[in-house]
């Protein structure tokens, strides 16, 4: 008898049993991939989350420095001042060069060029002007003297930043939409837009927020601009949706150790502003939004 060709042959058919087995069992079984999820349902969510998708940049240390930085102290230009807080001076945050960061995205909601300056003063935290913005078209001067007063948490390291492009999906939130249903499984896309960035401190221009707290953050800038408050337990009228829709993320600060920049319990800073104002240059329109764990 031939041993080795009776084993050789018992492990073909073993092989091909377990394939059909395999097979079979995945032909019975309910299909959950996100890739090719049934129904006319997950279609429409698919095509209107392609449409709307925006491009993003990712802060990450430059590695030819230039005048763009979260931290340190900031460079205004003659004449401009550190802005006053409502007790005490508040923190200097970041310095962005529009003009530099265009060229890395689509970003026609604003103006060619400028610089913006944000300051954060956490004493009217929960106010919508929290993060107080200064824009110019000037050049920059050397670096600002901090104000007498400025506390030392206060007080951030400095890392000079470039900008790395990624494209930006809105959450269920963000979009306002119930997507329990057995057709779509919006956990697994939520888990999958999560890591986008991986394990990098999120630090970014554009884009949508990284929420850390459930509830529409285009929403709720509309209500902060108004002076108003919003009332959970009412829908949302229907002519403050249309006017959330002109809310862009300008800016999102992350919690950052090395800087010694921590936002409450590793929280984050959003800067928002309408489209129609970015396009114009005015920047003193602003509303910041704070999240935390």
């Amino acid at each position: 008898m031939n041993v080795p060709g009776v084993v050789i042959g018992l492990g073909v058919l073993f092989g091909l049993c377990l394939a059909i087995f395999v097979l079979e069992t995945f032909r019975q079984a309910p299909f959950r991939s996100r890739s090719a999820l049934p129904g006319p349902e997950n279609y429409r969510l698919r095509s209107r989350l392609r449409r709307m998708t925006r491009p993003t940049l990712l802060l990450i240390p430059a590695k030819s420095p230039g005048f763009s930085k979260i931290g340190g102290l900031p460079e205004l230009p003659p004449g401009v001042s550190w802005p006053e807080g409502d007790r005490e001076p508040p923190a200097f945050v970041a310095q962005i060069d529009i003009a530099t960061f265009r060229a890395h995205g689509d970003f026609d909601w604003l103006p060619e060029s400028g610089r913006i300056y944000l300051f954060f003063d956490d004493d009217r935290n929960g106010a919508a002007d929290c993060g107080m913005l200064l824009f110019s078209q000037m050049a920059p001067g050397p670096e600002t003297t901090a104000p007498p007063g400025l506390p030392l948490n206060r007080r951030f390291a400095e890392r000079r930043v470039g900008f790395m492009k990624f494209p930006s999906l809105p959450s269920s939130d963000w979009l306002g939409e119930d997507w329990a249903s057995d057709d779509v499984e919006w956990e697994d896309f939520e888990d999958f837009k999560a890591c986008d960035f991986g394990d990098e401190i999120e630090h970014r221009i554009g884009g949508y927020p990284s929420e850390l707290q459930n509830g529409q953050m285009a929403v709720a800038c509309e209500y902060l601009w108004r002076g108003e408050t919003q009332n959970y337990r009412e829908p949302v009228p229907e002519s403050l949706r249309l006017a959330a829709r002109q809310w862009r993320l300008l800016l999102q600060i992350d919690s950052d150790p090395a800087l010694n920049m921590n936002w409450w319990d590793s929280g984050m800073i959003y800067v928002f502003i309408r489209a129609r104002d970015a396009k114009r240059g005015d920047f003193s329109r602003t509303v910041t939004i704070t999240q935390t764990h």
